[in-house]
């Protein structure tokens, strides 16, 4: 499932490339329009509960037209939580909540988690995957972009995407995390910060879900929630970093089909939506093959659709390291 939010930071990176295409550095009045540009979209599909408008607030009896004297204070009722809301802004929906309490009927936390690695080949099948290549289209800005990502045990990743020519690559190579972005010049660059960590925690080989605790993270139960029809159980992961995701695992499958979470999108901190699915055995371990995703910020949702998957392939340490050129990548 970190796959998904692998693919997060393809999407926020893809936002600044049609000024790439040329293969140039913008123009300084480029920049500006697509900044211009970025500022004025209209945001993405809210995530939580929709929010209901405020009521009209009862309005106190009115004296006689001759009198100007107003209506006593303690005519008027008490405001709402909803009232106090200014106009037009809509109540955040609190995600720590879900729509259903636990209930003792539930199964435990340890269950879900341990029913989800079963459901998704088990550890006897993912212990003996070393490695992992996957490539696919990324649908995005009314292009399709060619994409492949790769992983190897523990942590180490990297993604590469491209349009023509215009290459983008993340990687992380277990110490150091870097990229490569035409639209930020021509030579590769360290990440820092929340890039890195994003990143890093993307690497995990299994994901937050499998062996949370030694790895730093923290999950919750929640409860359940439907979402478009589809029930789940909802987690609250707080990852080693502090940031923090939602994931819907389905009631029935226990495959994960939702992720609620945050990515930086030119700088500032929006709200994620993943969705995942078209779930396939490959090799005795079952992998999502489609993921869509709704970044506020953006006009359009963005989506990956698998193409091959490739179980143990040979994967050289080289290929995550930092390179001197970006020609030694390849």
């Amino acid at each position: 499932m970190r796959r998904s939010i692998t693919l997060i930071l393809l999407v926020a990176a893809m936002s600044a490339l049609p000024l790439a295409f040329s293969c140039r550095k913008p123009t300084e009045e480029e920049a500006q329009k697509s900044d211009t540009a970025t500022e004025t979209a209209p945001g993405g599909t809210v995530t939580g509960e929709a929010a209901r408008p405020s009521e009209p607030e009862a309005a106190p009896e009115e004296a006689p037209a001759a009198e100007a004297t107003p209506a006593p204070e303690s005519t008027e009722a008490p405001k709402s939580s909803d009232e106090e809301v200014d106009a037009g802004e809509k109540p955040d929906k609190d995600e720590d909540k879900a729509e259903v309490p636990p209930s003792p009927d539930d199964p435990s936390l340890e269950t879900i988690l341990s029913r989800y690695y079963d459901a998704i080949g088990g550890p006897g099948k993912w212990t003996d995957v070393k490695t992992m290549k996957y490539t696919g289209k990324m649908n995005s800005m009314g292009k399709v972009f060619s994409t492949a990502i790769v992983y190897k045990r523990p942590d180490k990743c990297r993604i590469d995407f491209s349009l023509g020519h215009i290459y983008f690559i993340q990687s992380f190579d277990g110490k150091e995390a870097w990229k490569f972005n035409p639209t930020d010049g021509s030579k590769p660059a360290v990440l820092e910060g929340d890039d890195a960590n994003d990143l890093i925690e993307t690497c995990d080989f299994d994901g937050p879900l499998i062996d949370h605790k030694a790895k730093g993270h923290k999950i919750e139960y929640l409860g359940r929630e439907t979402v478009d029809g589809r029930e789940g159980f909802k987690l609250k992961i707080t990852n080693k970093t502090g940031s923090v995701d939602y994931y819907y695992v389905d009631t029935k499958t226990y495959l994960p089909f939702l992720v609620k979470g945050k990515a930086i999108l030119k700088e500032k901190e929006v709200d994620s939506t993943t969705s995942v699915g078209d779930y396939i055995d490959t090799g005795g371990i079952i992998i999502p093959y489609y993921f869509e995703f709704d970044l506020e910020g953006l006009d359009e949702n963005e989506k990956f659709k698998v193409s091959t998957v490739e179980i143990n392939p040979v994967l050289e340490d080289s290929i995550f390291t930092f390179p001197r050129r970006i020609e030694d990548s390849y």
